[in-house]
């Protein structure tokens, strides 16, 4: 009988050329086909016609594709590259547009199929983000057990049919992610530029990563041991400004003013207001009918949404934890169906995942915090920023589905990284190796 292989055994197997490529991609091969089957069935099964926001997205889509300027909010603006509105960022409306001029008009299938792909690979994305936080055995371990459980969360899946920014904003943020570790991981200053690339399209999809503009620059100069660190940031404002400056440049030439992103702001705070069941004198907030009464510009009429939500809560402070109390609850609640741009859309129920790796994650910030403290300050801080805009701004259920996959991350941790603390014990003695291992690997 053969006796089992030994530490030193294992590591002389590990340090064979190829042997780590070829375990990274027969574990990213499986991530993909767990992913991919039920997302082709989600997508390929849906004939719901657009619903909602789905309609808006789809409205700006068609003349863009057509290369017509329209914008009925408020005036006829001409074509342009980056869309002729500004009510909504553009990247989906733009990634929704592409497809519409290489398939055809309200292709819904061909955007359903891309989407059903591109969710699948961003399974993909989880995997890798988990080997460039930890590294080693351990970081396939926390990728491989977090994409796996991601790939058949039925919540994320479903959004593949929809005519929604929710697949495109995922699969950015992840790849920011990504070539964000990537970049210091082997110390190259253009994959900075890639990165902050990659973040500017996310939050010109949906300005949920917004406070990482900055957060990631300061990320950069916190990075130990970083040559050339002047490099890495000064490419890295230059990918920032490459791809969000050219909306706001837009903006200005469409309204005449500073607009980072969109407009929409104003309204969707307002509405964080008027939602709310037991405010204590919900009178005094103008209805929205008074406000469109006015008349007023785009622009304008944010403003004055905006206003009316900001003068009421500073007459009423003692108004202000219900409001924020039920944003949570929109992010907490697990019910079958939920509100999605203010009318209720049909979603399988989420009553145990969504939970397990919030507290999961939140656990795992206090174990062994100075192990790979740098990497994981990236994931905290890009959860961190969209949970503080949804709380600004309004929050809606499906806010919280691009935030689940870095939770699970940090979940993963949590239980790969009380494996890897018993398995280095002195005396243990049962491990066949050492599962951290050295950035390198």
């Amino acid at each position: 009988m053969r006796e089992p292989m030994n530490r030193a055994a294992w590591r002389a197997l590990w340090q064979r050329p190829g042997a780590r490529l070829a375990l990274d991609l027969l574990l990213a091969l499986l991530v993909f086909a767990a992913a991919i089957g039920p997302r082709l069935e989600i997508a390929r099964g849906y004939d719901t016609p657009p619903q909602s926001e789905e309609r808006l997205y789809n409205r700006y889509a068609i003349p863009w594709a057509r290369g017509e300027g329209a914008e009925p909010r408020e005036l006829a603006f001409p074509w342009h590259p980056l869309g002729s509105f500004t009510h909504r960022p553009p990247g989906y409306v733009l990634f929704l547009g592409s497809i519409y001029r290489l398939a055809g008009e309200e292709n819904f299938a061909a955007v359903r199929e891309v989407q059903a792909w591109m969710d699948a690979s961003s399974m993909v994305l989880i995997l890798v983000a988990g080997c460039l936080v930890f590294g080693g055995l351990l970081g396939r371990a926390v990728g491989f057990s977090a994409a796996l459980l991601v790939a058949r969360y039925d919540f994320l899946s479903l959004f593949v049919a929809r005519l929604l920014s929710e697949t495109l904003y995922l699969w950015l943020s992840l790849l920011f992610v990504v070539l964000a570790l990537a970049a210091l991981r082997w110390r190259r200053p253009s994959l900075s530029l890639a990165a902050a690339a990659a973040l500017g399209l996310t939050n010109i999809t949906r300005p949920f990563m917004v406070f990482v503009l900055p957060g990631y620059l300061l990320w950069l100069l916190l990075a130990p041991a970083l040559p050339d660190k002047r490099r890495h940031l000064a490419l890295a404002l230059a990918g920032m400004l490459l791809t969000v400056g050219p909306v706001t440049l837009r903006n200005w030439q469409f309204h005449g003013r500073f607009i980072l992103i969109s407009t929409n702001g104003g309204y969707t705070f307002y509405k964080s207001l008027t939602e709310v069941p037991d405010l204590s004198a919900p009178e005094e907030i103008p209805s929205e009918e008074s406000i469109d009464a006015l008349g007023l510009g785009e622009v304008a009429e944010q403003a004055a949404f905006r206003r009316a939500a900001l003068d009421y809560l500073r007459a009423h402070p003692a108004d202000a934890p219900k409001i924020y109390a039920r944003k949570l609850g929109i992010l907490w609640d697990a019910k079958g169906g939920h509100r999605i741009s203010h009318e209720l859309m049909l979603t399988p129920d989420d009553e145990w995942l969504y939970p397990l790796v919030l507290v999961g994650a939140l656990l795992g910030l206090a174990l062994r915090p100075r192990l790979a403290w740098h990497p994981r300050l990236l994931l905290s801080g890009s959860i961190a920023s969209q949970y503080l805009v949804s709380l600004i701004a309004n929050a809606e259920v499906r806010y919280r589905v691009p935030i689940v996959p870095l939770l699970a991350l940090l979940a993963a941790w949590l239980v790969w990284g009380l494996v890897d603390w018993v398995w280095r014990r002195p005396g243990a003695d049962r491990a066949p190796a050492r599962l951290a291992a050295a950035p390198s690997a």
